[in-house]
């Protein structure tokens, strides 16, 4: 007798046979709504089929629910179980039907082999059948169903490859284009936007490009207010361009896998992503999402490299200088470092710089700090003639709010003529004598007149609020000039000052220093020569040289 007899025969025994240690296994391929509850119809119909039988005893139940058949390596509760089975801890497996356990020709008949080892079996409630893997007619009649429920996942993926090929060409958008900011409709498959949501957006970019914010101190804000975003999920919406109603389909493809094989996805190349337009789903404008851009790619800190790909500064943001001094022959960004064992001499060091011409390999800290002072002092003292040409577009608009004096006295007049002539209506209707035609045409013209004289009284309240007196240019002029003289007088250089003016600092074979400010202007440090440098001083690792001062 096989052992699926013998199991058989103690499920249907009396209550003094050994008892069938069992498991229940339920599975569903998607997890939208219409299936959801498929998992738990599969459980329910397994308990009811363990309470009459009473030599049944549920070891434990394991469900993967919303998870393909086609593989198991992305299946850990089904994959619990095999440890359960390899373990010699189950006799039967009760699922609903076979293709529950696999859709994988190769899966279904490793599976198989594992069962036949560890003398365990199959209950498919479907047929009410104890499954014998050792009878010969029942493994071929299982090969022909697994290359079947083989060919059925096969057959959806082309479907799936098919569908997603037409939403293409339509351009249609799905629910998995949705991302924060926007809400999936399924009975209507639209989406629209979150209003709550998208306000959060706009707070982000706002915060990123107009007060100075990183991913990190924008997630501190939110999370004080409950708002619960990681900075990698910020840094991702700064760069979205959905956000802009751009969406972009067709960015992956796939390949099905078989057996042990995984299933592959993968970025497909630019050229091959689909722009759908959605202007309706624009929550934020072009000009605010084009200088967040700007922002981010000056605050990369990832820079090429001859040799590797990539190379990144270390102790970025730790430094007041990390990730801004640069070798402008090779690109390698100077690193902090110290030039005594003591530490007590900061400085910035480039490594590995023997193939580059350029001999400035180190920079003191100090001195770094005083080229910058210089320079960002030279640069403010320059802000006088932007206060002159200020003060000169200042005096323009106040004349010109002030020569809007003849335009509201126009306006005002208007509106005297336009109330009485609804007043001169409003008699002729009182008077009676009209028919109802009559009376219509006098309440309509009416209503329209009222409707101007909202209008200029509306467009008189603006221009009058918007009337300035001389005054204001020398309040804006004296509160402009304490901005400048407070950024004039300052006494140290920052983390913060340094990531506010400065784009990038370079160290030229010459010896001289070149700082790029944010405004796109150059300032060149021109150095002297001290002869009172010892060779040790002046010659740095590698042979390469220090930036004397």
């Amino acid at each position: 007798m096989s052992y699926a007899s013998d199991i058989k025969n103690r499920i249907d025994g009396d209550s003094t046979a050994k008892q069938v240690r069992a498991v229940i296994y339920a599975r569903v391929s998607t997890d939208n709504d219409s299936q959801k509850e498929s998992c738990a119809n599969q459980v329910e119909m397994a308990k009811n089929y363990i309470s009459v039988h009473s030599n049944i005893h549920l070891v434990d139940i394991f469900i993967d629910d919303g998870i393909s058949g086609k593989s198991d390596y992305n299946r850990p509760e089904y994959n619990r179980m095999l440890s359960a089975v390899e373990a010699g801890r189950i006799d039967l497996i009760i699922v609903k039907a076979m293709s529950r356990l696999n859709r994988d020709e190769y899966n279904s008949l490793g599976l198989i082999n594992l069962l036949r080892e560890n003398e365990a079996t199959v209950l498919t409630l479907e047929d009410n059948c104890i499954h014998d893997f050792e009878d010969r007619r029942e493994r071929i009649f299982n090969s022909i169903k697994f290359a079947m429920d083989a060919d059925y996942v096969s057959d959806q993926s082309e479907k799936g490859r098919m569908t997603h090929q037409l939403r293409c060409e339509r351009k249609e958008l799905s629910a998995k284009d949705c991302s924060f900011g926007y809400d999936w409709h399924r009975d209507s498959k639209i989406i629209t936007i979150n209003e709550d949501q998208a306000a959060i957006i706009l707070r982000i970019f706002e915060d990123y490009v107009y007060r100075n914010g990183t991913p990190a101190s924008i997630q501190r804000a939110l999370d004080l207010e409950g708002i619960s975003l990681c900075s990698r999920s910020i840094s991702n919406i700064i760069q979205d361009e959905r956000y802009i109603g751009k969406f972009y389909i067709n960015k992956k493809g796939s390949k099905l896998g078989a057996g042990k094989a995984k299933s592959k996805r993968f970025m497909n190349p630019k050229e091959k992503w689909v722009l759908v337009e959605r202007p309706d789903l624009r929550i934020i404008d072009d000009d605010l999402f084009e200088m967040a851009q700007r922002i981010h790619q000056t605050r990369i800190t990832v820079y090429s490299s001859p040799g590797k790909d990539v190379i990144q500064a270390r102790f970025q943001g730790t430094h007041n200088y990390a990730g801004k001094i640069f070798c402008p022959i090779c690109g390698k960004p100077y690193r902090f470092d110290y030039a005594d064992r003591k530490k007590t001499v900061p400085i910035y060091r480039i490594g590995n710089h023997r193939d580059c011409p350029n001999p400035v390999s180190r920079i003191n800290e100090q001195d770094l700090e005083e080229i910058t002072k210089k320079a960002l002092k030279t640069t403010i003292d320059q802000q006088e003639d932007v206060c002159i040409s200020l003060e000169r577009i200042l005096t323009e608009c106040v004349e010109a709010s002030q020569n809007s004096g003849d335009e509201i006295n126009k306006m005002k007049k208007q509106l005297a003529s336009k109330e009485k002539q609804i007043d001169s209506l409003i008699d002729a209707l009182s008077e009676g004598g009209l028919n109802e035609v009559a009376k219509e045409r006098i309440k309509t013209k009416i209503n329209k007149i009222t409707e101007e004289t909202d209008r200029l009284t509306t467009a008189i309240k603006d221009k009058e609020a918007n009337k300035l007196d001389d005054s204001y240019v020398t309040e804006k002029l004296v509160s402009i000039k304490a901005a400048i003289a407070d950024l004039r007088n300052f006494t140290s250089i920052d983390r913060d000052r340094i990531l506010n003016y400065i784009e990038r600092i370079e160290l030229p074979p010459n010896g001289d220093i070149e700082i790029l400010l944010k405004t796109g202007k150059v300032i060149t440090i021109k150095t002297q020569n001290n002869n009172n440098f010892s060779d040790e001083d002046s010659v740095g690792k590698n042979g390469n040289q220090d930036v004397p001062y």
